[in-house]
């Protein structure tokens, strides 16, 4: 049995988000992400084939962990409840990982997606596959009848305004409490709409 490596993979994307939020995508290298995790270069090249990969796992590792906690609260029974809890987790989630939460309002995914690894993107197909689907889930459950109209005020009320949000007013700091109250606010029309 071989022994265990001193710099794990998640330390090594660490150093790397942190290379990326201080310098931007362009200076993560391996070099870079050595000098940053104090690890030898060798342990880079071991892990990853390059900048793009690392880039892309540092992406799909971001994205899974901010989407497992918006489909666990989609799952809940009373909708109006997990539509509320969905849009407190965008801002609860910035709040507690705003250098990740840049990095996902800041990068952009498709540019990941076009010079990641094809088993990179495919697995990142697979996690965004699985939102929609609870979001497409969340708004049967919701919504009587429902149909693309409704799954779009669906994404509109759970993604995209807490998403646009976040996305300007992240940069000046912590998303305010009186926006979080608002988007919470105008998420709950939006769902409860008729017309």
């Amino acid at each position: 049995m071989g022994r265990r490596p001193k710099f794990s993979t998640d330390d090594l994307l660490d150093a790397a988000l942190q290379v990326a939020l201080d310098d931007g995508a362009a200076a993560v290298t391996a070099v870079a992400i050595a000098r940053a995790a104090g690890a030898p270069s060798g342990s880079i090249y071991h892990r990853f084939a390059g900048s793009d990969e690392i880039l892309a796992r540092l992406w799909l590792r971001t994205i899974s962990e901010f989407q497992s906690g918006l489909l666990s609260v989609l799952a809940g029974d009373d909708t109006v409840a997990a539509a509320d809890a969905a849009v407190a987790h965008v801002f609860d989630w910035c709040a507690e990982n705003p250098g990740k939460a840049r990095l996902l309002l800041t990068f952009d995914q498709c540019e990941i997606d076009r010079r990641a690894p094809r088993s990179v993107v495919d697995e990142l197909r697979e996690r965004n596959d699985a939102a929609r689907r609870a979001l497409a889930e969340w708004t049967g459950r919701h919504f009587e009848n429902p149909g693309r109209e409704e799954f779009d005020r669906a994404v509109y009320a759970l993604v995209d305004l807490p998403y646009g949000a976040v996305r300007r007013h992240l940069p000046d700091g912590r998303p305010r409490q009186w926006l979080r109250d608002s988007v919470v606010a105008t998420s709950r029309r939006v769902i409860s709409s008729s017309e």
